[in-house]
This record gives structure tokens, sequence and C-alpha cells, in this order.
């Protein structure tokens, strides 16, 4: 499931970060707020399965 949600997470990511740049938003600003999203959508990918995994067999 988490594997799934990644790519649209991405997505919107990405489309709530041009809409804010439109709404006036500097370009350095909209691409932090990529980098930081990105980096949470990473450990949410890869952070959730290790530590449900962690006790597993």
């Amino acid at each position: 499931m988490i594997v799934l949600i990644g790519p649209v997470l991405f997505i919107l990511l990405i489309l709530f970060a041009i809409r804010q740049q439109m709404r006036g938003l500097a370009g350095w600003k909209a691409a932090l707020l990529v980098v930081a999203g990105s980096g949470v959508i990473v450990v949410l990918s890869f952070g959730l399965p290790i530590v449900g995994f962690r006790n597993f067999g």
C-alpha cells in the first residue's frame, strides 16, 4: 500500500509546489518545499516498513 501511495504523494507535492509558485512563492522556496516534502515521503516509504518488519521472524 505504501509503495502505491508514494508516487501519488510525489505528484501531489509537485502540483502543490507549482500552484504555490503561481501564487507568488519564490522559486527557491518552491524548490525547498519539494526537497523537504520528498524527504518526508522517502522516510515514510522506507521507514514504516523497516519499523514494521523489525521484529518479524
